[in-house]
């Protein structure tokens, strides 16, 4: 599960995952219902992927790319 702070509030007043609309947060949340644990994701293997699968993938990359600044400014000391 994500954390509280991988959130933020759309333009429209929905909390969403930093990076993803509200359709694609609902996406997510769907998928990782549907699938077990992703393993593919886990061993970097994307073959024979189902669309699922790919979709969930693609979904999880847009995420942890635009989560990739806020994550540099915890690591920082001050």
């Amino acid at each position: 599960m994500h954390k509280d702070d991988e959130y933020e509030i759309d333009d429209r007043g929905y909390r969403v995952l930093i990076g993803l609309t509200v359709e694609e947060t609902e996406e997510l949340f769907r998928l990782d219902g549907l699938l077990s644990i992703p393993t593919f994701y886990v061993d970097g293997s994307d073959d024979e992927l189902s669309p699922d699968e790919t979709r969930w993938v693609e979904l999880i990359d847009k995420h942890d790319a635009a989560m990739k600044p806020f994550r540099h400014m915890r690591s920082v000391k001050h």
